[in-house]
């Protein structure tokens, strides 16, 4: 995964490799501008390229442990972008997991006019 933030405080996950360690670090430097924002990503649950070893899901959540408060500070959520209905509903289901895991709302929307609604929203609160 890789972070485009062209368009922020929309901050676009793309799909770049599978080097965790600098994903991480990409994050963190996200974290530090210390400025509210919203993930948004087109990737669809269940994708083979977003599988990661043990190890990475290891450091993805210490990583977690020791950001959890810059992330419910600036992380104001994620929007999920899934134009197939069926899809859409594991989706859905995914996303009541990551938000538990994360600790910041994931939504998931049709198609990215729905999900940047959804962004403004989630920016307001």
């Amino acid at each position: 995964m890789s972070l485009d933030t062209a368009d922020f405080p929309l901050v676009w996950m793309r799909q770049n490799g599978r080097d965790t360690r600098a994903e991480l670090a990409e994050f963190s430097a996200l974290l530090v501008r210390a400025e509210p924002f919203v993930l948004m990503t087109d990737r669809s649950v269940g994708d083979e390229e977003q599988e990661h070893d043990r190890d990475a899901r290891t450091r993805v959540a210490l990583w977690k442990r020791d950001n959890r408060e810059a992330l419910k500070l600036w992380v104001k959520g994620m929007i999920m972008l899934e134009p197939d209905d069926a899809k859409r509903a594991a989706a859905e289901e995914f996303a009541e997991y990551g938000a538990k895991f994360w600790g910041y709302p994931v939504l998931v929307a049709a198609d990215a006019a729905a999900g940047r609604v959804l962004a403004q929203t989630l920016l307001l609160k």
